[in-house]
């Protein structure tokens, strides 16, 4: 991922199975990873996570999709909407976060379902028009009266949002990754563009205020990926249980710094490419538009 250039790639291929999967493997039973994981891990079938609502988006204790329990007590009947669902549109499967307890239970009512999506009945699809990463199908989702089997249920019932916040440490890490790669390849083209460039006679790199712009935005570049680096080895040698607690709230700050450092990057590549970041055709077009993707994530 810190070397694929472009987000397309990730964004469409990797970015529903990094995040939608592991909670079925950490936390589902046995029975639901013997009939969903071997199919996701072939390739022969998709996965999601769908977390977010239209009026639910970091607020995740306020989400109002329900899932209440059938008569007979075999599925539960989903109702609700999620949106910005990144690799939807393509996705048999979403890990799915629902409110199985009453409204206004807050953190404590909420569960995780493997909710069957793609040709599934009572789930409607549409994809979403973005500006950026259009690869990752983001996508609209809408549920009416879906009938989810009882064993579709990842974990315990209303334990939910504390499967969802251990998920979090590893999705933020690969936000920053892939920020951080894409803040690279920014300055990388800006650095060549102005190598090759004249004006007045000479290089534009050969101007002290381009050399300044390029510096600062290096600096913070190479500080942010030795911070990505050493959260990677934090996650890989902590302890799962101890990695949980400590990375939580260092994870969310590494993620919002890398936004902060792709926009330096960004607008840096964009200005000094002059008229070429302007336009739709121009090289620093690329940089604006993936900038306008991860500075919202």
């Amino acid at each position: 991922m810190t070397r694929s250039g472009l987000a397309g790639p990730p964004g469409s291929l990797t970015t529903g199975i990094a995040f939608g999967l592991p909670l079925i493997l950490k936390f589902g039973s046995q029975q639901l990873q013997e009939r969903i994981v071997t199919d996701i891990l072939l390739g022969t079938k998709r996965i999601c996570i769908a977390i977010t609502e239209p009026e639910a988006g970091s607020d995740v204790a306020g989400i109002v999709t329900t899932a209440k329990k059938s008569a007979d007590g075999k599925h539960y009947l989903v109702n609700g909407t999620k949106k910005w669902i990144t690799n939807g549109i393509w996705s048999d499967y979403a890990s799915m976060a629902v409110r199985t307890g009453p409204p206004g239970s807050g953190a404590a009512g909420i569960s995780l379902l493997v909710v069957p999506l793609k040709g599934y009945p009572g789930v409607s699809m549409r994809r979403l028009k973005v500006a950026g990463q259009i690869s990752a199908g983001t996508t609209f989702i809408e549920l009416d009266d879906v009938k989810v089997p009882v064993e579709n249920l990842i974990g315990k019932e209303n334990s939910g949002m504390k499967y969802i916040m251990t998920n979090f440490n590893h999705e933020r890490l690969a936000v920053a990754t892939g920020t951080t790669r894409q803040a690279r390849v920014a300055l990388s083209s800006a650095f060549e563009y102005v190598m090759k460039r004249e004006a007045f006679g000479k290089p534009l790199v050969e101007q002290p205020v381009v050399r300044h712009r390029l510096a600062k935005a290096g600096a913070l570049l190479e500080s942010l990926t030795a911070w990505v680096e050493h959260f990677a080895y934090l996650m890989t040698k902590l302890p799962a249980e101890e990695a949980d607690v400590k990375l939580g709230g260092l994870t969310a700050l590494l993620k919002a710094q890398a936004g902060i450092v792709f926009k330096e990057c960004a607008d840096t590549a964009v200005l000094l490419f002059g008229g070429n970041g302007f336009t739709t055709t121009g090289q620093g077009m690329i940089a604006e538009s993936e900038f306008t993707c991860y500075a919202m994530l």
